[in-house]
Protein backbone atom coordinates (compact mmCIF):
# COMPACT_ATOMS: atom_id res chain seq x y z
CA UNK A 1 0.00 0.00 0.00
CA UNK A 2 1.36 3.20 -0.91
CA UNK A 3 2.16 5.96 1.89
CA UNK A 4 0.05 8.81 1.20
CA UNK A 5 1.61 12.12 0.43
CA UNK A 6 2.64 14.51 3.59
CA UNK A 7 0.57 17.64 3.88
CA UNK A 8 2.97 20.44 3.26
CA UNK A 9 3.95 22.39 6.18
CA UNK A 10 2.29 25.88 6.41
CA UNK A 11 4.79 28.27 4.77
CA UNK A 12 7.03 25.61 3.45
CA UNK A 13 8.36 26.38 0.35
CA UNK A 14 8.23 23.48 -2.53
CA UNK A 15 10.41 23.65 -5.50
CA UNK A 16 8.12 22.72 -8.53
CA UNK A 17 10.47 23.76 -11.50
CA UNK A 18 13.29 25.57 -12.19
CA UNK A 19 13.29 28.93 -10.68
CA UNK A 20 9.32 28.18 -9.72
CA UNK A 21 8.65 27.69 -5.83
CA UNK A 22 4.80 26.93 -4.05
CA UNK A 23 3.88 28.35 -1.08
CA UNK A 24 0.82 28.40 1.13
CA UNK A 25 -0.49 26.68 -2.16
CA UNK A 26 0.20 29.29 -4.69
CA UNK A 27 3.26 29.15 -7.04
CA UNK A 28 5.53 32.20 -7.37
CA UNK A 29 8.26 32.16 -10.08
CA UNK A 30 11.77 33.35 -8.85
CA UNK A 31 14.43 35.49 -10.70
CA UNK A 32 17.64 37.11 -9.83
CA UNK A 33 19.56 40.65 -10.85
CA UNK A 34 23.23 41.94 -9.88
CA UNK A 35 22.69 44.95 -8.67
CA UNK A 36 24.88 47.63 -6.28
CA UNK A 37 23.85 47.60 -2.80
CA UNK A 38 26.06 50.01 -0.83
CA UNK A 39 28.14 50.17 -3.61
CA UNK A 40 28.93 46.35 -3.88
CA UNK A 41 27.69 44.02 -6.79
CA UNK A 42 25.51 41.54 -5.23
CA UNK A 43 23.24 39.31 -6.28
CA UNK A 44 19.37 39.98 -5.06
CA UNK A 45 16.47 37.39 -5.90
CA UNK A 46 12.79 38.41 -6.73
CA UNK A 47 9.52 36.69 -5.73
CA UNK A 48 6.53 37.59 -8.54
CA UNK A 49 3.48 36.20 -7.32
CA UNK A 50 1.79 34.66 -10.01
CA UNK A 51 -1.51 34.26 -8.43
CA UNK A 52 -2.02 30.90 -9.66
CA UNK A 53 -2.71 27.83 -7.41
CA UNK A 54 -0.58 24.76 -6.99
CA UNK A 55 -1.78 22.31 -9.87
CA UNK A 56 0.45 20.49 -12.53
CA UNK A 57 -1.56 22.85 -14.95
CA UNK A 58 -0.78 25.71 -13.33
CA UNK A 59 2.62 24.65 -12.84
CA UNK A 60 2.93 24.86 -17.14
CA UNK A 61 1.54 28.41 -16.83
CA UNK A 62 4.06 29.33 -14.29
CA UNK A 63 6.79 28.44 -16.90
CA UNK A 64 5.76 30.67 -19.48
CA UNK A 65 5.60 33.50 -16.65
CA UNK A 66 9.10 32.68 -15.80
CA UNK A 67 10.28 32.56 -19.17
CA UNK A 68 8.70 35.58 -20.01
CA UNK A 69 10.63 37.47 -16.75
CA UNK A 70 14.00 36.04 -18.02
CA UNK A 71 14.54 37.42 -21.21
CA UNK A 72 13.66 40.69 -20.07
CA UNK A 73 17.39 41.17 -19.35
CA UNK A 74 17.24 44.60 -19.59
CA UNK A 75 14.76 45.67 -17.41
CA UNK A 76 15.57 48.28 -15.30
CA UNK A 77 15.56 47.80 -11.14
CA UNK A 78 12.69 48.67 -9.54
CA UNK A 79 10.65 48.18 -6.43
CA UNK A 80 8.03 44.97 -7.20
CA UNK A 81 6.23 46.32 -4.06
CA UNK A 82 5.88 50.27 -5.27
CA UNK A 83 2.34 51.78 -5.51
CA UNK A 84 1.04 52.98 -8.95
CA UNK A 85 0.96 56.55 -7.92
CA UNK A 86 4.79 56.03 -7.33
CA UNK A 87 5.06 53.62 -10.89
CA UNK A 88 2.95 56.53 -12.72
CA UNK A 89 6.05 59.29 -11.39
CA UNK A 90 8.61 56.70 -12.77
CA UNK A 91 6.86 56.32 -16.09
CA UNK A 92 6.20 60.15 -16.44
CA UNK A 93 9.62 60.62 -15.54
CA UNK A 94 10.75 58.51 -18.31
CA UNK A 95 8.29 59.82 -21.23
CA UNK A 96 9.52 63.71 -20.35
CA UNK A 97 12.76 63.07 -22.47
CA UNK A 98 11.01 61.95 -25.64
CA UNK A 99 7.80 63.90 -26.18
CA UNK A 100 7.09 67.70 -26.08
CA UNK A 101 5.78 69.64 -23.13
CA UNK A 102 2.30 69.44 -24.38
CA UNK A 103 2.19 66.18 -24.84
CA UNK A 104 3.85 65.56 -21.47
CA UNK A 105 1.02 68.08 -19.95
CA UNK A 106 -1.67 65.41 -21.64
CA UNK A 107 -0.35 62.32 -20.23
CA UNK A 108 -0.21 64.37 -16.50
CA UNK A 109 -3.44 64.59 -16.01
CA UNK A 110 -4.88 61.84 -17.59
CA UNK A 111 -2.14 60.34 -14.85
CA UNK A 112 -3.98 62.16 -11.80
CA UNK A 113 -7.10 60.46 -12.70
CA UNK A 114 -5.33 56.89 -11.84
CA UNK A 115 -3.67 58.27 -9.45
CA UNK A 116 -6.75 59.49 -7.63
CA UNK A 117 -8.97 56.38 -8.34
CA UNK A 118 -6.11 53.70 -7.29
CA UNK A 119 -3.90 55.38 -4.54
CA UNK A 120 -1.13 53.24 -2.94
CA UNK A 121 -2.18 50.32 -4.25
CA UNK A 122 -0.08 47.93 -5.37
CA UNK A 123 1.05 47.46 -9.44
CA UNK A 124 1.24 44.07 -9.04
CA UNK A 125 -2.17 43.49 -7.62
CA UNK A 126 -3.94 45.65 -10.05
CA UNK A 127 -6.91 42.94 -11.68
CA UNK A 128 -8.75 43.32 -14.72
CA UNK A 129 -12.32 44.18 -12.31
CA UNK A 130 -10.33 46.84 -10.93
CA UNK A 131 -9.52 48.47 -14.00
CA UNK A 132 -13.09 48.39 -15.36
CA UNK A 133 -14.19 49.54 -12.20
CA UNK A 134 -11.92 52.88 -12.71
CA UNK A 135 -13.38 53.40 -16.22
CA UNK A 136 -16.82 53.38 -15.29
CA UNK A 137 -15.73 55.59 -12.44
CA UNK A 138 -14.60 58.06 -14.95
CA UNK A 139 -17.98 58.20 -16.47
CA UNK A 140 -20.08 58.20 -13.34
CA UNK A 141 -17.79 60.72 -11.22
CA UNK A 142 -15.94 62.97 -13.46
CA UNK A 143 -18.94 62.97 -16.15
CA UNK A 144 -15.77 62.42 -18.84
CA UNK A 145 -16.77 61.68 -22.28
CA UNK A 146 -15.83 58.23 -24.22
CA UNK A 147 -12.77 59.63 -26.30
CA UNK A 148 -11.61 60.99 -23.02
CA UNK A 149 -11.84 57.55 -21.20
CA UNK A 150 -9.85 55.98 -24.04
CA UNK A 151 -6.73 57.99 -23.96
CA UNK A 152 -6.68 57.40 -20.52
CA UNK A 153 -7.13 53.46 -20.52
CA UNK A 154 -4.41 53.83 -23.95
CA UNK A 155 -2.15 55.71 -20.94
CA UNK A 156 -2.91 53.19 -18.26
CA UNK A 157 -2.57 50.19 -20.43
CA UNK A 158 1.26 51.93 -21.70
CA UNK A 159 1.90 52.09 -18.03
CA UNK A 160 0.89 48.48 -17.35
CA UNK A 161 3.05 47.28 -20.37
CA UNK A 162 5.83 49.06 -18.52
CA UNK A 163 5.78 47.48 -15.47
CA UNK A 164 5.97 44.02 -17.13
CA UNK A 165 9.16 45.00 -18.99
CA UNK A 166 10.38 46.02 -15.44
CA UNK A 167 9.70 42.51 -13.71
CA UNK A 168 6.94 44.42 -11.80
CA UNK A 169 3.95 42.47 -12.82
CA UNK A 170 3.43 39.73 -15.36
CA UNK A 171 0.31 40.49 -16.92
CA UNK A 172 -1.56 43.62 -18.33
CA UNK A 173 -5.08 43.85 -17.11
CA UNK A 174 -6.00 46.91 -19.01
CA UNK A 175 -5.90 45.49 -22.27
CA UNK A 176 -8.83 43.05 -20.72
CA UNK A 177 -10.91 45.78 -19.72
CA UNK A 178 -13.95 46.86 -21.36
CA UNK A 179 -15.51 50.25 -21.45
CA UNK A 180 -18.78 50.50 -20.79
CA UNK A 181 -21.05 51.01 -24.24
CA UNK A 182 -24.34 51.65 -21.50
CA UNK A 183 -22.23 54.17 -19.55
CA UNK A 184 -20.71 55.98 -22.56
CA UNK A 185 -23.61 56.29 -24.15
CA UNK A 186 -25.27 57.49 -20.77
CA UNK A 187 -23.00 60.23 -20.41
CA UNK A 188 -22.66 61.45 -23.74
CA UNK A 189 -23.07 64.91 -25.10
CA UNK A 190 -25.04 64.93 -27.75
CA UNK A 191 -23.13 67.14 -30.57
CA UNK A 192 -23.94 68.27 -34.13
CA UNK A 193 -20.53 67.47 -35.86
CA UNK A 194 -21.76 70.83 -38.25
CA UNK A 195 -21.49 72.95 -34.96
CA UNK A 196 -17.76 72.58 -35.14
CA UNK A 197 -17.36 75.29 -37.37
CA UNK A 198 -19.50 78.38 -39.25
CA UNK A 199 -21.83 78.62 -41.90
CA UNK A 200 -20.74 81.43 -44.15
CA UNK A 201 -23.71 83.33 -43.09
CA UNK A 202 -22.69 82.58 -39.46
CA UNK A 203 -18.78 83.91 -40.30
CA UNK A 204 -20.53 87.21 -41.73
CA UNK A 205 -22.49 87.58 -38.60
CA UNK A 206 -19.69 86.85 -36.01
CA UNK A 207 -17.41 89.15 -37.74
CA UNK A 208 -20.07 92.09 -37.38
CA UNK A 209 -20.55 91.50 -33.91
CA UNK A 210 -16.82 91.74 -32.73
CA UNK A 211 -15.55 95.05 -34.79
CA UNK A 212 -15.34 96.89 -31.62
CA UNK A 213 -14.07 93.89 -29.79
CA UNK A 214 -10.02 93.93 -28.20
CA UNK A 215 -9.83 90.83 -30.25
CA UNK A 216 -11.16 91.54 -33.31
CA UNK A 217 -7.91 91.28 -35.33
CA UNK A 218 -6.78 88.14 -33.55
CA UNK A 219 -9.76 86.32 -34.42
CA UNK A 220 -9.71 88.20 -38.36
CA UNK A 221 -6.06 86.77 -38.43
CA UNK A 222 -7.23 83.13 -37.05
CA UNK A 223 -10.19 83.06 -39.48
CA UNK A 224 -8.83 84.32 -42.89
CA UNK A 225 -5.47 82.20 -42.42
CA UNK A 226 -7.17 79.17 -40.77
CA UNK A 227 -4.16 79.23 -37.68
CA UNK A 228 -4.11 77.26 -34.62
CA UNK A 229 -4.05 78.99 -31.73
CA UNK A 230 -0.79 78.33 -30.81
CA UNK A 231 0.09 79.68 -34.39
CA UNK A 232 -2.20 83.25 -34.29
CA UNK A 233 -0.26 84.17 -30.74
CA UNK A 234 3.33 83.22 -32.00
CA UNK A 235 2.84 85.51 -34.49
CA UNK A 236 5.86 88.25 -34.62
CA UNK A 237 6.87 91.61 -36.10
CA UNK A 238 10.01 89.97 -37.45
CA UNK A 239 7.61 87.27 -39.19
CA UNK A 240 6.10 89.96 -41.34
CA UNK A 241 7.69 91.35 -44.41
CA UNK A 242 5.89 94.43 -44.85
CA UNK A 243 7.42 95.11 -48.57
CA UNK A 244 6.96 91.87 -50.49
CA UNK A 245 3.64 91.73 -48.19
CA UNK A 246 3.98 88.08 -46.96
CA UNK A 247 3.65 86.63 -43.18
CA UNK A 248 5.41 83.58 -41.65
CA UNK A 249 4.38 80.94 -39.72
CA UNK A 250 7.33 80.01 -37.56
CA UNK A 251 6.52 80.11 -33.74
CA UNK A 252 4.14 79.01 -31.61
CA UNK A 253 2.96 79.44 -28.10
CA UNK A 254 1.78 76.43 -26.13
CA UNK A 255 0.34 75.59 -22.59
CA UNK A 256 1.70 72.51 -21.54
CA UNK A 257 2.96 72.42 -17.61
CA UNK A 258 4.74 75.83 -18.28
CA UNK A 259 3.83 78.07 -20.94
CA UNK A 260 6.17 77.24 -24.02
CA UNK A 261 7.62 79.82 -26.72
CA UNK A 262 9.20 77.86 -29.62
CA UNK A 263 10.87 78.78 -32.93
CA UNK A 264 8.89 75.77 -34.29
CA UNK A 265 5.37 74.54 -35.41
CA UNK A 266 3.60 71.63 -34.88
CA UNK A 267 4.42 69.95 -38.06
CA UNK A 268 6.73 70.46 -40.63
CA UNK A 269 3.85 71.14 -43.07
CA UNK A 270 2.58 73.97 -40.66
CA UNK A 271 5.39 76.08 -40.91
CA UNK A 272 4.83 78.27 -44.02
CA UNK A 273 4.42 81.29 -45.31
CA UNK A 274 1.07 83.02 -46.27
CA UNK A 275 0.75 86.22 -48.60
CA UNK A 276 -1.14 89.13 -46.92
CA UNK A 277 -3.28 91.48 -48.87
CA UNK A 278 -3.18 95.34 -48.92
CA UNK A 279 -5.81 95.39 -46.18
CA UNK A 280 -4.17 93.11 -43.95
CA UNK A 281 -0.86 95.22 -44.17
CA UNK A 282 -3.21 98.53 -43.48
CA UNK A 283 -4.56 96.87 -40.85
CA UNK A 284 -0.69 94.99 -39.27
CA UNK A 285 0.76 99.07 -39.83
CA UNK A 286 -2.27 99.85 -37.31
CA UNK A 287 -1.51 97.71 -34.69
CA UNK A 288 1.84 98.41 -35.04
CA UNK A 289 1.33 101.79 -34.49
CA UNK A 290 -1.34 101.54 -31.77
CA UNK A 291 1.75 99.42 -30.01
CA UNK A 292 3.63 102.46 -30.26
CA UNK A 293 1.07 104.72 -28.29
CA UNK A 294 1.08 101.84 -25.80
CA UNK A 295 4.23 101.90 -25.14
CA UNK A 296 4.70 105.43 -24.86
CA UNK A 297 1.97 105.52 -22.17
CA UNK A 298 3.07 102.83 -20.41
CA UNK A 299 7.25 104.53 -20.39
CA UNK A 300 9.29 102.24 -18.38
CA UNK A 301 6.89 99.82 -17.46
CA UNK A 302 5.75 98.33 -20.61
CA UNK A 303 6.76 94.86 -21.52
CA UNK A 304 8.68 95.46 -24.73
CA UNK A 305 8.64 92.11 -26.64
CA UNK A 306 8.50 90.68 -30.46
CA UNK A 307 5.13 89.47 -30.54
CA UNK A 308 1.82 91.16 -31.96
CA UNK A 309 -1.02 89.89 -29.99
CA UNK A 310 -0.77 91.16 -26.14
CA UNK A 311 -2.18 93.15 -23.78
CA UNK A 312 -1.34 97.36 -23.77
CA UNK A 313 1.08 97.03 -21.37
CA UNK A 314 3.14 94.58 -23.62
CA UNK A 315 2.08 91.77 -21.11
CA UNK A 316 1.57 88.22 -22.91
CA UNK A 317 -1.27 86.97 -23.78
CA UNK A 318 -2.08 83.76 -21.56
CA UNK A 319 -2.72 80.83 -23.95
CA UNK A 320 -6.61 80.25 -23.11
CA UNK A 321 -7.14 84.03 -22.48
CA UNK A 322 -8.77 84.54 -26.59
CA UNK A 323 -10.26 81.19 -26.25
CA UNK A 324 -12.42 82.39 -23.09
CA UNK A 325 -12.98 85.87 -24.50
CA UNK A 326 -14.36 83.54 -27.84
CA UNK A 327 -16.51 81.62 -25.61
CA UNK A 328 -17.91 84.64 -24.16
CA UNK A 329 -19.10 85.69 -27.41
CA UNK A 330 -20.72 83.44 -28.69
CA UNK A 331 -22.95 83.20 -25.29
CA UNK A 332 -24.47 86.04 -26.17
CA UNK A 333 -25.53 85.10 -29.44
CA UNK A 334 -27.18 81.55 -28.83
CA UNK A 335 -29.84 81.93 -31.63
CA UNK A 336 -27.77 83.17 -34.21
CA UNK A 337 -24.43 81.19 -33.65
CA UNK A 338 -23.86 77.26 -32.76
CA UNK A 339 -23.24 77.16 -29.17
CA UNK A 340 -20.79 74.50 -29.30
CA UNK A 341 -18.42 75.90 -31.25
CA UNK A 342 -14.80 76.36 -29.79
CA UNK A 343 -11.86 78.72 -31.00
CA UNK A 344 -10.21 76.23 -32.96
CA UNK A 345 -13.78 76.16 -35.40
CA UNK A 346 -12.20 79.50 -36.41
CA UNK A 347 -9.39 77.37 -38.15
CA UNK A 348 -12.52 74.94 -39.42
CA UNK A 349 -14.30 77.76 -40.44
CA UNK A 350 -11.89 78.70 -43.01
CA UNK A 351 -11.35 75.29 -44.72
CA UNK A 352 -15.12 75.53 -44.76
CA UNK A 353 -15.04 78.74 -46.76
CA UNK A 354 -12.68 77.32 -48.81
CA UNK A 355 -14.64 74.40 -49.64
CA UNK A 356 -17.85 76.37 -50.42
CA UNK A 357 -16.08 78.13 -52.81
CA UNK A 358 -15.02 75.00 -54.73
CA UNK A 359 -11.07 75.21 -53.82
CA UNK A 360 -9.44 71.81 -54.54
CA UNK A 361 -8.37 69.92 -51.00
CA UNK A 362 -4.80 69.90 -51.44
CA UNK A 363 -4.30 73.24 -51.99
CA UNK A 364 -6.69 74.04 -48.98
CA UNK A 365 -4.11 71.52 -46.95
CA UNK A 366 -1.47 73.33 -47.99
CA UNK A 367 -2.93 76.64 -47.14
CA UNK A 368 -3.94 76.05 -43.24
CA UNK A 369 -0.82 73.52 -42.79
CA UNK A 370 -2.89 70.10 -42.36
CA UNK A 371 -0.03 67.10 -42.08
CA UNK A 372 -2.01 65.30 -44.12
CA UNK A 373 -5.03 65.25 -46.73
CA UNK A 374 -7.37 63.19 -44.52
CA UNK A 375 -8.03 65.99 -41.45
CA UNK A 376 -8.58 67.92 -44.74
CA UNK A 377 -11.06 65.98 -46.43
CA UNK A 378 -13.11 64.92 -43.17
CA UNK A 379 -13.82 68.47 -42.76
CA UNK A 380 -14.30 68.76 -46.69
CA UNK A 381 -16.88 66.03 -46.46
CA UNK A 382 -18.93 67.55 -43.40
CA UNK A 383 -19.00 71.00 -45.10
CA UNK A 384 -20.29 69.30 -48.53
CA UNK A 385 -22.83 67.30 -46.70
CA UNK A 386 -24.04 70.08 -44.53
CA UNK A 387 -24.60 72.20 -48.31
CA UNK A 388 -26.27 69.36 -49.63
CA UNK A 389 -28.96 68.77 -46.99
CA UNK A 390 -29.23 72.45 -47.06
CA UNK A 391 -29.91 72.38 -50.37
CA UNK A 392 -32.24 69.08 -50.15
CA UNK A 393 -34.42 70.86 -47.15
CA UNK A 394 -35.09 74.23 -49.49
CA UNK A 395 -35.71 71.70 -52.57
CA UNK A 396 -38.67 69.59 -50.86
CA UNK A 397 -39.89 72.87 -49.76
CA UNK A 398 -40.40 73.37 -53.43
CA UNK A 399 -41.94 70.57 -54.23
CA UNK A 400 -43.99 69.62 -50.80
CA UNK A 401 -45.12 73.04 -50.03
CA UNK A 402 -47.20 73.02 -46.27
CA UNK A 403 -50.32 74.82 -45.96
CA UNK A 404 -50.66 78.46 -44.49
CA UNK A 405 -50.76 79.10 -40.77
CA UNK A 406 -51.54 82.69 -40.85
Amino acid sequence: MARPKKKPEPNKTIKRDKNIYAQNGYLYVVTSKRMYVDGVKKKKGFWTATHLEDTPDNVKKAVLIRDKLQNNKNAPTVDKNISISDFLDVFLDRKQRMISDTTYSSYFYRAKHIKEFFGDTKVRLINTQMVENFLDNLFTTHKLQVGSVRRIKVLFSAVMKQAIKDGITYENPVDEAVISKRLANECANVKNEYDTFFSFDEILFFLSKIEEHPLYELFYMTLFFGLRREEVLGLKWSAIDFKNKVMAINHTVTKGTTINRNNTTKTDSSNRVLELTDEQIEMLKWLKEREKGYRKDCASEYNDNDYIFKHSDGTLYYPDYPTKAFEKIIKKYPNELPQKITFHGLRTSCVSILVRKNWDVKSIQRYVGHKDIDTTLKIYAKVKAKEAFKGIAETMQELVPMKKYH
